[in-house]
């Protein structure tokens, strides 16, 4: 298990903490959170002066990113709800079509994800069908793999209660006490390894609130491979 420990640097007459996370690697990264966290991932040879230095070099973008996310709001391009439009599920990119059907429904076929309803074709029947879809889909499936991945926390006892919906400033948010977990709606276009990150980067919150070393410890040991997942979203999910 790689080494984490706590430092402060000062950067632009602010002094802030970070987790220095030590391991084999080669490379020197900084990571970012939403809430201002910074975690460095750095080879084990590397001294803390050599670390500090590097977060003095790259002070302005870790400044900007942080008030990046104070001020973030999602970015999606206004939907038209028509034949072709690009929709994301799970992961994959499916090209919407509406057709006249005896009785309202919404299903995936190969590519496309196809919207049917009687009547005449309109956007706005369009869209109310293809949200309430999503909707359900987030709800069920979000669902689904909270209480499988709570199982990797046995002494948590029953999985926290779930509610899904729009958010404006992040993925997700777990509540002190641990008995509710906060999901982002738009999650349900994000691939099922990046999902799980998100899920299980909340359960360690129940044990550690904040993105100090334990935390970090704790996120390793459940998903040693979450950076990479963490890195997927956030180019997935613009």
């Amino acid at each position: 298990m790689a080494n984490v420990t706590t430092h402060n640097v000062e950067l632009a007459g602010q002094i802030l903490p970070y987790a220095l996370k030590r391991s084999s690697r080669k490379t020197l990264t900084i990571t970012v959170f939403p809430d201002g966290g910074i975690l460095v991932a750095a080879p084990a040879s590397a001294s803390v002066a050599d670390i500090d230095q590097r977060l003095r070099q790259r002070g302005r973008w870790i400044l900007r990113t942080r008030r990046a996310f104070e001020q973030f709001r999602p970015i999606t391009p206004p939907r038209r709800y028509l034949p072709g439009e690009t929709h994301r599920y799970l992961g994959r990119q499916y090209r919407l079509s509406v057709e006249q059907s005896l009785r309202s429904d919404v299903t995936i076929e190969g590519d496309r994800i196809a919207v049917k309803y009687p009547g005449m074709r309109s956007a706005e029947r369009t869209e109310q069908l293809l949200t309430t879809w999503f909707q359900h889909q987030s709800r069920q499936r979000l669902l689904e793999r909270l209480t499988s991945l709570s199982r990797a926390f046995p002494e948590y006892g029953d999985p926290p209660r779930l509610t899904v919906r729009k958010l404006t400033k992040r993925w997700g948010s777990m509540s002190q006490d641990g008995s509710h977990m906060l999901l982002n709606t738009r999650l349900i276009e994000a691939p099922i390894d990046c999902i799980d990150y998100v899920i299980i980067h909340e359960l360690c919150h129940v044990r550690e609130p904040n993105h100090g070393p334990a935390f970090f410890e704790l996120l390793e040991q459940k998903l040693p491979d979450w950076e990479r997942r963490k890195l997927r979203l956030e180019k997935i999910m613009v």
